[in-house]
């Protein structure tokens, strides 16, 4: 398997809009669930590419002047939540997302999640950018804090936007030649400068407080104990004598739940092992303590979208 371009198209060469549209297709599958509700164009048409990195997807946009009004929340896809990070490559776009404004110009980047109505954008200039498309549920594997903002605007003199940048630039020219285990490495290091970013933006649970180191504690109990069993907050209180409310306010920290980052980082080592194995989902269920395959079908569904063997058959190495 290698990464091919997975959409092509040019807006003024087909249906703008309405159902089944391509073009409205093409956007929904790219930046995530929207709709694109109204539109005016001027100029050569809009030039789509995309391609995938495993269940992420990076694309490249080469927009005239145009204006839409979207919706990311309305009209939400419940079962593909994800994350967008937008980057500026050339020329001005301006953006609004639930009541925050963004101007995205050379060099800055970006970030929004898909859980709230946007307001729209609107291209003054033709505009060249790349998107990197990711499920929430991969950040929050990775250890990203839940509550990532709506809207994050990084401007072009901050460290990462740099990096972000370069990096895109060489996965983009690169990835059509990569082997599935390079696609997969790449998609690890997407996921894990997405989280770096977030983080040094909203900032993390480290050495602001007891409670912060405790959490860090918790989290590395967490992932010692993932194979032992169900995990149940009596057992985190136990472990580190604390109360139960203790555990809560560790947690709290970064608007997470003891049972959600137990699923986060429980999904993450099934994807790994789904990816990177031949080992069949009933043993894999029974690795990390799911009921049964059905159990692990759902679960694995919930978060990204598809089933896991759809996903091996996808991204498998």
């Amino acid at each position: 398997m290698t990464a091919t371009a997975a959409t092509e198209i040019e807006v003024l060469d087909v249906e703008a809009a309405g159902p089944g549209a391509r073009w409205e297709t093409a956007v929904r599958d790219v930046s995530g669930p929207m709709t694109v509700q109204h539109r005016k164009r001027w100029g050569n048409a809009t030039r789509l590419h995309s391609r995938d990195v495993g269940d992420l997807q990076l694309a490249d946009w080469d927009c005239p002047p145009l204006h839409s009004v979207l919706s990311l929340g309305k009209d939400r896809d419940a079962e593909r939540d994800v994350v967008v990070v937008v980057a500026g490559d050339w020329g001005d776009e301006r953006l609004s997302f639930a009541g925050t404004g963004a101007a995205l110009v050379n060099g800055t980047v970006v970030v929004a999640t898909g859980g709230y109505d946007g307001d729209g954008f609107a291209v003054p200039e033709r505009v060249r950018k790349r998107t990197l498309t990711l499920p929430r549920a991969a950040l929050l594997a990775a250890g990203c804090d839940a509550n990532i903002p709506g809207c994050l605007v990084l401007e072009q003199d901050r460290p990462l936007v740099g990096v972000l940048f370069t990096t895109l630039d060489q996965v983009w020219s690169r990835l059509p030649a990569m082997h599935p285990s390079e696609i997969e490495a790449t998609r690890r290091a997407l996921v894990a400068l997405t989280v770096g970013i977030i983080r040094a933006e909203t900032g993390s649970v480290t050495g602001r407080s007891a409670v912060a180191a405790l959490r860090a504690q918790i989290d590395n109990w967490i992932t010692r104990n993932l194979r032992s069993g169900p995990i149940h907050i009596e057992d985190l209180a136990a472990a580190h004598n604390v109360s139960t409310r203790t555990i809560h306010r560790a947690f709290s920290l970064t608007g997470d739940t003891m049972t959600a980052v137990v699923r986060a980082r429980r999904m993450a080592a099934v994807r790994e092992e789904l990816v990177n194995s031949n080992m069949t989902i009933a043993t894999i269920a029974h690795r990390w303590c799911y009921y049964d395959p059905s159990h692990l079908r759902r679960e694995f569904h919930r978060c990204f979208g598809v089933s896991p063997s759809e996903y091996r058959e996808s991204h498998g190495c």
